[in-house]
């Protein structure tokens, strides 16, 4: 929300200027000249500058995704791991009390 607060007064500043200096100036770079008004000039700076800002912030967010989807595999990998460690194991067969002098006897057939 404060980048909006920031960004349209000035975008509003912008457009308010490049609306008022329509006149064609006569501009030069080294041996090149041309003619056209400031307030283009002056959009198309502004567009530039937006589309490098845009262009550097995506060469870093890559690093940051490839940072973001090693972690993800790691977290699945040790949540794989931590699953198969605490699997419930089977209980081992346990021998019935013996009484001494009691017969054994085996359950009867199903």
């Amino acid at each position: 929300m404060i980048r909006l607060i920031i960004i349209v007064p000035f975008l509003l500043a912008l457009v308010f200027f490049a609306a008022s200096n329509q006149e064609a100036t006569q501009m030069w770079l080294l041996a090149y000249g041309w003619s056209c008004s400031i307030g283009v000039l002056a959009l198309l700076v502004a567009v530039v500058s937006f589309l490098l800002g845009a262009f550097s912030v995506w060469i870093v967010e890559l690093g940051q995704r490839r940072r973001a989807r090693r972690a993800e595999a790691r977290v699945r990998e040790l949540e794989a791991a931590l699953a198969v460690h605490e699997a419930p194991r089977p209980m081992p067969p346990q021998a019935a009390p013996t009484v001494p002098g009691s017969i054994p006897t085996t359950p009867p057939p199903l």
